[in-house]
């Protein structure tokens, strides 16, 4: 459903303009286009954020990171710019910017992985699967940041005094605080703790706790995490 004119109630048409990269405009048949046009603003201002590692650290500048980010690869695998989802004169109530949110939600806090995540997806699950990227939401797929994340930590082998990620271990405080606060959980070799005591049969909640490490990729699927010394 197309927007609305506030002054008359009619739907608003749109139209394209701008040199190179077009923006949409949204007129009402009577009373012409928007005054301030959100999309021309985020074209000039936002939309090459992704590119800026320092704008990454912003929350309100993140949506535009990750959208920004995706439309760069997109263009760069398939050579042609990607259809942005015009269906709102905001770009923040579009579905793009929905779907980026949601990624962002599923990466927590660490958030400077989200460029290395579309990265892999494009080199792993369209280069050498076929898969073909109509949306951004191809890549809001809990499979695939678990396939991402394991990937990671298999890549990755942590030493025993290495710190568990921050978004992992504010889970557990969210959720199970009293094993924090227990095993002072703090590094890869207090979760291999918790492994003994989950293969031990004794320890209820700290098998809750492996089992949504091992979903993240950061321990094995079974075992324990091989650390260096």
């Amino acid at each position: 459903m197309k927007p609305k004119c506030t002054i008359c109630g009619k739907q608003k048409e749109i139209s394209f303009e701008g040199d190179g990269i077009q923006y949409p405009v949204f007129s009402c048949p009577d009373h012409g286009p928007d005054e301030r046009n959100e999309w021309e603003l985020w074209w000039e201002q936002y939309s090459d954020r992704g590119l800026k590692k320092e704008y990454w650290s912003s929350k309100k500048d993140q949506p535009s990171c990750v959208v920004s980010y995706f439309c760069y690869q997109y263009q760069k695998f398939y050579g042609f710019p990607y259809t942005m989802d015009y269906t709102s004169p905001v770009p923040y109530k579009n579905k793009d910017f929905t779907m980026a949110r949601r990624i962002l939600i599923m990466f927590g806090g660490d958030v400077l992985q989200i460029p290395n995540y579309i990265n892999w997806v494009f080199s792993k699950r369209v280069k050498t699967t076929k898969y073909p990227v109509n949306s951004l939401g191809f890549l809001a797929s809990s499979k695939f940041v678990n396939e991402y994340k394991a990937a990671r930590a298999r890549s990755i082998k942590p030493k025993r005094s290495t710190n568990i990620p921050k978004s992992f271990l504010q889970w557990c405080k969210e959720n199970h605080p009293e094993v924090v606060e227990y095993h002072e959980l703090e590094s890869y070799n207090d979760l291999n703790v918790l492994v003994a005591l989950t293969d031990a049969h004794s320890a209820p909640n700290e098998a809750l706790v492996v089992s949504e490490a091992r979903r993240l990729g950061i321990l094995p699927e079974s075992g324990y995490a091989q650390l260096e010394e």
